[in-house]
């Protein structure tokens, strides 16, 4: 009877622990379709299960898109996950594949998060109806969101809510939502640790980066009483401070203004260069900005504008064409290559007399779509601190609408109009700046 006894307990042990292992509770992948970035980040009431904890259900794969695989979690269904958008499945149709062919054949106690990169954040989730209360997921552009064995739903809530305000690089976004589920009993098993979670990640992986992730924090394990999320906060807190005063590739950037020029061999644009560090932070002045470009306009020496950007006139060649403009950034020995590139198109000059503008000047731009319905957007530029009103008027004067109408820094701005409650015909938009004050002709047609 003792034997049988002490089997029992044995047996009740391995059930219990595989099931800790087995469920992997809140996470999210993401990506950022302007930088290329891939991420995850999440946590879980487990121990250092592989050595890594939670993060055995992260697959992040550079330059395509991101996988969580939890709920029950196998490496075989990892795998054929990971196979499958290889193959270039969508997400949608990896759930699917997934769920028809569970290496158990049990795929109601599964939970998925996939994330593609290549389809420019399309994003797809999957709470099998077995998994453990609280369980959901939740969806949207560039990201997913999941759970399972949860205190509530305002854990997921919480954690979509902050990474969508929260503003910066991926890295932060993600870091800011693994934080806004740090609530003692998150996951329910954890309430008696006093803590969310027992393990915690944050990866954020990069064009380029091959076997060395840009950003990898993994806490396999935590003593009772101590968050993991705390100890990522402080590991992604050390790692940001390691990095603040170097250029950022990813995060810097450069653009021209306007994008298109007459191909007249005096027109000019504007390049402006924002070197960025890995906080999404302009860095002080003094750096060493290089342009190059592939096409035939002539670029002129960068300014350094003292406010950590920087500025260089291109002027158009004689011939139509493109211009890809490139910057590399020196700073104390480390040189980084901008991941953007600056385009500019040069077109042939017609009969017809368009006033475009020098570089840095004011400008009020012709309206795009053109004709338009019912929407279209109109751009205009600022050359210094001004009061700034742009209004719509109808054919015989009438005032349509007030557009802007406040104080604006030097830069250029858009702004959409909506005419679906107009009839068609013929609009008047008009910008005034400073002294500056120009009217331009629209056709609503609808």
């Amino acid at each position: 009877m003792k034997k049988f006894y002490l089997l029992f307990i044995f047996l009740s042990a391995l059930f219990f622990s595989t099931n800790v292992i087995a469920q992997d509770t809140f996470s999210i992948c993401a990506v950022d379709t302007v930088t290329g970035e891939i991420g995850s980040a999440g946590a879980s009431c487990v121990g250092p299960y592989n050595g890594v904890g939670a993060f055995i259900i992260s697959d992040v794969i550079e330059g395509i898109g991101v996988i969580h695989t939890q709920a029950y979690w196998l490496s075989a269904n990892q795998q054929n996950a990971h196979n499958k958008m290889l193959e270039g499945l969508s997400p949608q149709e990896i759930i699917d594949w997934l769920t028809a062919n569970d290496v158990e054949n049990n795929p109601t106690k599964r939970q998925y998060g996939i994330v593609d990169l290549v389809r420019h954040g399309e994003s797809a989730g999957y709470t099998g109806v077995n998994c453990d209360d609280y369980k959901n997921h939740l969806t949207g552009p560039g990201y997913s969101i999941q759970g399972n064995i949860l205190l509530g739903s305002f854990i997921l809530d919480s954690m979509k809510t902050t990474f969508l305000n929260t503003q910066g690089a991926l890295a932060d976004k993600l870091m800011a939502a693994l934080q806004a589920a740090k609530v003692v009993g998150a996951d329910t098993r954890c309430a008696v640790r006093g803590t969310s979670s027992q393990s915690g990640f944050v990866k954020v992986v990069r064009i380029g980066d091959g076997s060395s992730p840009y950003l990898q924090i993994i806490v396999p394990d935590t003593p009772v009483g101590t968050d993991p999320i705390d100890l990522v906060q402080g590991k992604f807190d050390d790692w940001k401070d390691s990095l603040f005063t170097f250029v950022d590739p990813f995060l810097s950037q450069i653009a021209s203004d306007p994008d298109t020029i007459p191909s007249d061999g005096i027109s000019q644009a504007l390049i402006t260069i924002t070197p960025r560090n890995n906080s999404d932070t302009l860095l002080a002045g003094g750096l060493q900005v290089v342009l190059s470009n592939t096409g035939a306009g002539s670029i002129g020496s960068v300014t350094d504008l003292g406010d950590g950007t920087y500025q260089a006139e291109i002027t158009s060649p004689v011939t139509a064409g493109t211009d890809t403009i490139s910057a590399v950034i020196i700073s104390a020995g480390d040189t980084v290559s901008v991941h953007t590139k600056a385009v500019i198109i040069y077109i042939a000059p017609t009969s017809i007399k368009d006033d475009y503008p020098s570089a840095g000047s004011y400008f009020l731009f012709q309206n795009y779509p053109e004709p338009f319905n019912p929407s279209t957007t109109i751009k205009y530029r600022v050359s210094e601190v001004s009061f700034v009103t742009l209004k719509v008027y109808d054919v015989i004067g009438n005032e349509i609408a007030t557009l802007v109408n406040q104080e604006k820094p030097k830069g250029s701005y858009k702004v959409d109009f909506n005419a679906a409650s107009l009839p068609s015909g013929v609009y008047f938009y008009q910008l005034k700046a400073g002294s500056y004050l120009n009217t331009r002709k629209m056709v609503l047609l609808k």
